[in-house]
Order: C-alpha cells, then structure tokens, then sequence
C-alpha cells in the first residue's frame, strides 16, 4: 500500500500543478507567500484531482492556486509540506535567487581581476571593449571564459612585441600551445577582437587584415611565409640561395628572402659596412632603378619588421654591420622605429626632429598636402624632441617625400 506522499506524487492527474509549484519554489528560493501554481486550460481529470486536493470546486478556464494556500491544504488533509511533496513528484528544489547571487558574485569577481590586470594598464583603451563585451553577455557561453580571458590579458600585455616574433611561437611561449592564438581558438579571437577594438577597426576582417593587424604589433602571422624585401645583398657564396641573391644583387632588382631561406644558408656579408633600412618599397625600388647594381645593401621592412627581417638584421649586426634607419614621420612610422633602432639596434638615419622640419618646409615650398597625424604618436627612442614636433605639426611626412635625399645618401656611400 503506497504512503500518502507516494500516491499523491504519483498522481498523473497532479503532474502540472506539481511541476508548476516546483517551478515557483525554485524560482522564489523557497518561498510559499506571494507565489502560485497555475494549471492553464485543465483537463477534466485534472480539475477533478485539483477540486479533491483542496475542497473546492474551480470553474475558471486556468486554475491557480497561492503556494502558501497548497502548503497549508497537504498539511492539514496529508500532514506533508509542499516542498517535500514537489521534490517527491519532480525532483530537488534548486535554491535560484541564491544561485543568481553566486553568480552575480562571481561574475563580479571576474570582470574585477580582467580591469585590474596590468595589460588594462598597458592599453587604456582596451576598457571600452571590456566593458562592450561585458554588457553583450555573449561571453557567458564559454566555459572556460575566466581562464580564456586571462590568457588573452596575458598575450596583450606583452604587445607590441619589441623585436617581430611569430604567433605561433608568442602563443607557445605564453600560453603553452603554439596553436592556441590561431584564429578559430578562443584565446586566439579574444586577442584579435581587442586588437581591432585597439586599432579602432570594430568590424569583421579578411584573414589579409588580420595578418596586418598582428604585424602592426609585432607579432608575424604565419612565419613559414615570412619575408623580407632586400636590394644589393651580396653575401658570401655558401649554397645556391645567397649564390643566387648575388645574382638579384648583379641585376640591381629587389629580392624577396624568406625565413627559410635565411635560415638554409649563413648569409655572411663582407667586409664590414653599413646597412641602409628603409619602412617602404617605393624607396627600395627608386633606388632600384637610379643606382641599379651600384646600390649598396638595403633591408626594407615593409611597414612592421617581420619575423624574416629581425632575423637578417640580427644576423648581420652580429657579424659587425651598422645598420641606419629611416622611416615615415608619423605615428605608425615612429613605432616601427623604436622596433628597429630600440630593439634591434639600429640608429636614425635622415629621422630626427630637424629632419622632420627640413621635410615640412620642402613641402610646404613644393605645394605638397601632408595628410593629417592617425592615432596617438609614440615617443621617440632616439629622439625625445620629435614626437611632441609632429603631435606639433599634426601631420605626417612619408619617405616617399624624402626620396632625393635618401638616394643622395645611398648613392654617396
């Protein structure tokens, strides 16, 4: 014979009621007074079962009945609780408001560690987009979002990377995984979201944008296709790679070295001389065509050194070379300086403050229109002057405006 509790929880005919009940109580954290249970457009057998419970008769199309009224029939007509007779018939009673806290609770106790780390420091600008993604609550559908989160924290406060290094490697160095910045991992979208939000492109991406937007930070994007742009590079024949970049050189055309390439052979340059590195082609290919053969080695960077060019720069400082550099007088061009001439150990050439008010006067005598300064300039590392001359001025003065005396230079030495 079944228990009062038994029959009742078994009863098919109560089902709704109970599960409706079960659901109030959880949603109330418990709570009978204010609460109801509601069974909308009953059966017969169910209105029946209801009436029978509680001793009346119902004739509204939904039936409702007060939790604390249902609470206090069970005890009177069964000497059980409601709540004990929900969890019977449906299950346990999760307590959600108290739940809700917790997670209200954590989720503060998440955002507080994300603001308070130091690459929030490192880039202000990141708390708009923390405070967006917050908001849009689509980060609650990770998981592991906390974990995720801190890792991409720990990837932005090391960019810029002072010396190019490829994703790959920067993701195993930091994170332990050489895949874990690609872009279909977590870790990896975190970080190129903040990037763009940073570099004020808040919009979807080509991968081709995207491998632009890790460069400007240093930071190359597939470093088996890295590359560097050279021009006059005769190196001591040791295969058929810098026998052929002898060759290139004989021609007076630039050659395009790849990573592997500098790394098959040793790309030995003697004697001992200066380098000349420029941030455009447009440079390397006039001094192409006026100097041709007689051009002496050039290194273009091509805007953010890659991981190719870091690679032959150190190479050859390390064999004794001078390596001079010249870049676009802007923003953009005075951060890829501190990389070349603050990392890799490069000094200016034709890049200092005078050299910035000589070209504006050039221009400014040849009717040429400089486009206005992008974004915030960078300190000069070389140069305290020239940052506060060009945030002066507001505009920006590329190579391609300076090319007669780069070529002077390179035709002299």
């Amino acid at each position: 014979m079944s228990s009062p509790d038994q029959a009742l929880a078994g009863n098919p005919d109560l089902k709704r009621l109970l599960v409706s009940a079960h659901r109030r109580l959880e949603r109330s954290g418990g709570k009978l007074e204010g609460f109801a249970a509601t069974v909308r457009d009953p059966t017969a057998a169910e209105r029946l079962a209801v009436d029978r419970l509680l001793g009346t008769r119902s004739r509204s199309k939904s039936i409702r009945v007060p939790l604390a009224r249902l609470d206090a029939e069970l005890r009177r007509r069964a000497g059980l609780s409601l709540p004990g007779l929900v969890e019977e018939a449906v299950g346990p009673l999760r307590d959600l408001p108290a739940r809700r806290r917790q997670d209200v609770e954590l989720e503060e106790e998440i955002w507080s560690r994300v603001m308070g780390h130091p690459a929030v420091d490192s880039h202000p600008g990141l708390v708009p987009w923390l405070q967006q993604l917050r908001s849009s609550g689509r980060w609650r559908s990770d998981p592991d979002f906390p974990r995720h989160i801190e890792q991409a924290c720990e990837v932005l406060v090391r960019l810029p990377s002072p010396v190019p290094v490829g994703r790959s490697r920067l993701a195993a160095s930091v994170l332990g995984s050489s895949h874990a910045l690609n872009p279909g991992e977590p870790v990896g979208r975190l970080v190129s979201a903040a990037l763009s939000h940073l570099a004020g492109r808040d919009r979807s991406m080509s991968s081709a944008e995207r491998r632009r937007l890790w460069a400007s930070v240093g930071v190359d994007g597939d470093e088996t296709s890295s590359t560097v742009l050279v021009l006059g590079l005769r190196p001591v024949v040791c295969g058929p790679l810098t026998e052929a970049a002898g060759h290139w050189a004989a021609a007076g055309l630039p050659l395009p070295l790849s990573l592997g390439a500098l790394r098959r052979e040793r790309w030995q340059l003697e004697p001992q001389g200066t380098i000349s590195a420029c941030e455009n082609p447009s440079v390397l290919h006039a001094a192409s065509e006026r100097l041709g053969a007689q051009c002496p080695p050039m290194i273009c960077t091509e805007g953010n050194p890659s991981v190719a060019a870091a690679v032959l720069i150190a190479d050859l400082m390390e064999q004794g070379h001078d390596l001079r550099y010249h870049g676009d007088f802007g923003s953009g061009g005075l951060q890829i300086g501190n990389r070349m001439i603050g990392a890799l150990g490069g000094r200016p050439w034709r890049f200092s403050t005078p050299d910035y008010r000589e070209a504006l006067e050039h221009a400014a005598c040849g009717g040429t229109r400089l486009l206005p300064v992008k974004g915030r300039v960078p300190a000069a590392c070389w140069d305290a002057e020239l940052a506060p001359a060009v945030r002066l001025a507001g505009v920006e003065v590329e190579e391609e405006l300076v090319l007669d005396a780069l070529i002077g230079d390179l035709g002299a030495s």
